[in-house]
């Protein structure tokens, strides 16, 4: 986004506010702060709690508090620290996840690294899609390069890209907090996985479908179709291996 012209006003918001929503430079909310309507700003900021009536265009949001739209979203780079939630569909060049988002539709951009936890109702496109906590997407998690470090439980509908990789987190202190965080097992859980290379560990699927593709420890899979290499360790389970 084009950055904006030095006379629009600052929105800064100290203790209670209502606002109206407008253009703005600043938008940064220390206490509590309602704007009703769409908002549109260079940065936004969100130490405390802010309730967005409206559509947000930004080209760079930080929240470290708590913050809702309850429109749709565009901004170019986005850090969650602290929750985030957005109504409508979420549209980025990049986004950070250390705290909680969710997002109630589609989401959009170049790059995702997600720390903390992430859901979506519908897809997630991305070019770099990297995961070091949990996520679920309810549609079609599609990335050219999909990275996944277990350290809770993930879920997507289907996952394409051209390559995918997910594996296990080791056992460190950090990890065994994370899993009591996310309250769940070290597991990716999908219905279909296709890419050019793939490789799993701990997934669950019914149907993976690539180039080369190798099935690492604990994993349970339907039907893996391979159109070159196919690796499968002894302690994975495959109901059925089709070479295309």
């Amino acid at each position: 986004m084009k950055a904006m012209n030095e006379n629009k006003p600052d929105l800064v918001i100290h203790g209670s506010v209502n606002a109206s929503g407008g253009v703005y430079n600043k938008v940064d909310v220390q206490g509590f702060g309602k704007i009703k309507g769409d908002v549109e700003c260079e940065t936004l900021h969100c130490a405390g709690h802010l309730s967005i009536t409206g559509n947000v265009r930004g080209a760079s949001a930080k929240v470290e508090g708590n913050a809702s739209i309850s429109g749709k979203a565009e901004l170019d780079t986005i850090e969650v620290y602290g929750q985030l939630d957005v109504n409508g569909d979420l549209a980025f060049t990049r986004l950070k996840v250390d705290g909680n988002t969710k997002i109630h539709g589609s989401m959009t951009g170049e790059e995702v690294k997600v720390r903390g936890m992430l859901k979506t109702t519908g897809d997630c496109e991305a070019e770099v899609f990297s995961a070091k906590g949990a996520f679920t997407v309810g549609g079609l998690l599609n990335a050219g390069r999909i990275e996944v470090h277990l350290h809770g439980g993930c879920e997507a509908k289907e996952m394409g890209g051209e390559y995918i990789e997910v594996r296990k987190a080791g056992s460190s202190t950090l990890n065994k907090l994370l899993k009591h965080i996310f309250n769940s097992a070290l597991a990716l859980s999908v219905d279909s996985v296709e890419g050019d290379e793939i490789y799993l560990e701990y997934t669950r699927a019914k149907v993976v479908r690539g180039k080369n593709v190798e099935i690492g420890p604990g994993c349970e899979i339907d039907l893996v179709e391979s159109s070159e290499d196919f690796r499968l360790d002894p302690g994975s389970l495959v109901k059925q291996h089709v070479k295309r």
